[in-house]
């Protein structure tokens, strides 16, 4: 008795014909990719119309003063001289230096002064003494240049009976 035996044509197992997509499959990857590309494509028009749609107006485009960040307050343009500490430290720089000039000994030139606490500097272009219901008293005009910006102001140093003095006027020309 004969047996036969049953042989299966040969089949290529080589990994090249294995990794190569068939038609039907490139073509629905083909499909994929542009379908994606449509979608991009619709999702940024959406966006764009979206912003386009509020109707821009250049008069709106400012920006908005009423939020305040970090730790830095909000600050009044319109600010007391008086209540600004900067500004007192320079009056009382500025005090001393008029206070010690020999006014018999200066010859009109003027005088450089610098406050290293505010890192203010300036320079007094005129001084005049005179007696003020029998106060000495020298008025004087000076720059003052600080990190808020340079600036002429006028003021007055009065001498109290006990010898120290006070400023009684320093403001801005």
């Amino acid at each position: 008795v004969a047996s036969f035996r049953f042989i299966e044509p040969y089949k290529s197992t080589s990994l090249v014909h294995e990794l190569m997509p068939d038609a039907k499959t490139t073509s629905r990857i083909s499909m994929i990719r542009r379908l994606a590309h449509h979608l991009l494509f619709l999702s940024c028009v959406t966006v764009v119309s979206g912003c386009a749609m509020g109707g821009f107006n250049i008069d709106n485009a400012v920006p908005d003063r009423s939020i305040v960040t970090g730790s830095i307050g909000k600050t009044d343009s319109a600010k007391d001289e008086k209540t600004d500490t900067h500004t007192l430290s320079d009056q009382s720089t500025i005090k001393n230096v008029v206070s010690a000039l020999n006014f018999e000994q200066w010859t009109g030139k003027t005088v450089p002064w610098a406050n290293p606490d505010t890192g203010s500097q300036g320079i007094i272009t005129t001084m005049n003494e005179h007696k003020s219901g029998g106060v000495l008293c020298r008025k004087f005009e000076t720059s003052r240049q600080s990190f808020n910006g340079a600036s002429l102001y006028q003021g007055e140093a009065c001498m109290k009976t006990g010898g120290d003095w006070f400023i009684t006027s320093f403001s801005e020309v």
